[in-house]
């Protein structure tokens, strides 16, 4: 069994996918960071790039935005930002993927009727979810490519349907940074730093949709295609953009903020993902395949901003360790998914033999 190589400025080690050192041992992802940090560090710039995005768009739609909402912490505060602090009129939609919580439901209706925002629910036909699902699990044990796949795809032809100017969504900065360089959506950060008229956006989204389409099954995206695009029309695409990144972000401010200036409430303590059912079953997975937690690229990427030691990210990486395997989530997932939960996890614990080798 191979020792893991660990990078010298972050925690990533050689388990994190399409990983590779310098000399000095710091990672790829690391020096990519580095090259962009100044940008990312000028917050002036960036709100002057954020507010030409949404002054370029103010009243010339029926919607200055859409905004795709789970329930989340992030969503609900981007969305009151978009009310309150913009003035925009925005469109809310949620994705009813399957494995959506009550208690995020609940939260949603209070709060979109507390912000007086119109909200959809969009519920796609669950054969076609499930197909989806099914693909995701047998090529790469887990839901969460096919989910992300579908809700980039739900929030990029909502805008057209509804005819909004763009799209913004609440993706943490260590969602966005975990794998820059190396990530599918590397490009639309890239463009995001860029003033809105040095970018060709219908470009950028045929090539960034093509690329992700490549990963699927093209029987499968032939299926899915008039369900996920049918609104879509290529030569007029709405920008995607990232809200987080050109405004500061701190989980529990934005915590704080919604717990004390709107109705927004989960019960316990773990508010992160208490909108998905299957959260913990994802982590499980991840976890007999990789030989860590799978949080280990977001929490490196929070060491390499600066927004946490190295002693509180090893802390973090420990306590996401899970002892024990969630029995009714792990079922829940397999069965909707169409798989042998014994299959699943015999994969991953080939793959984690193949990556220690």
């Amino acid at each position: 069994m191979k020792k893991r190589h660990v990078c010298a400025n972050c925690l990533n080690d050689t388990s994190v996918r399409n990983i590779s050192f310098d000399k000095s041992h710091i990672c790829n992802f690391c020096k990519a960071y580095l090259d962009i940090k100044p940008q990312l560090d000028d917050y002036q710039r960036l709100e002057q790039l954020f507010v030409e995005r949404i002054e370029r768009v103010r009243g010339k739609y029926d919607y200055d935005a859409v905004v795709g909402i789970s329930g989340g912490k992030d969503s609900m505060f981007l969305l009151h930002q978009l009310v309150y602090k913009y003035k925009l009129k925005v469109k809310a939609f949620t994705m009813n993927n399957g494995f959506f919580t009550d208690e995020a439901r609940e939260n949603i209706d209070r709060l979109v009727a507390e912000f007086g925002v119109e909200h959809e629910y969009i519920t796609y036909d669950s054969e076609m979810l499930k197909k989806f699902y099914h693909y995701s699990m047998s090529k790469w044990l887990v839901p969460c490519i096919a989910c992300s796949y579908i809700g980039y795809a739900s929030m990029i032809n909502y805008a057209s349907k509804v005819n909004a100017g763009m799209c913004i969504h609440g993706r943490s900065p260590e969602q966005m940074l975990r794998a820059y360089n190396n990530d599918v959506f590397a490009d639309l950060l890239d463009a995001g730093l860029k003033s809105i008229n040095d970018v060709d956006i219908n470009s950028l989204y045929n090539r960034l949709l093509g690329g992700i389409s490549q990963k699927l099954d093209k029987q499968l995206m032939e299926y899915a295609g008039g369900m996920l695009f049918n609104d879509v029309d290529p030569s007029d695409f709405r920008e995607f953009v990232a809200y987080f990144l050109y405004h500061p972000y701190d989980e529990k401010e934005i915590v704080e903020f919604l717990e004390n200036n709107t109705s927004w409430k989960v019960r316990g303590s773990d508010y992160v993902h208490y909108d998905c059912k299957v959260h913990n079953a994802v982590r499980y997975i991840y976890q007999c395949a990789e030989g860590r937690p799978h949080v280990l690229p977001e929490v490196s990427a929070l060491l390499r901003m600066g927004d946490i030691s190295r002693e509180e990210a090893e802390k973090l990486i420990k306590n996401a360790w899970l002892d024990n395997p969630p029995e009714d989530e792990l079922n829940f997932l397999c069965d909707y998914a169409g798989v042998s939960r014994k299959s699943v996890m015999f994969k991953a614990k080939v793959y984690n033999k193949v990556l220690m080798k």
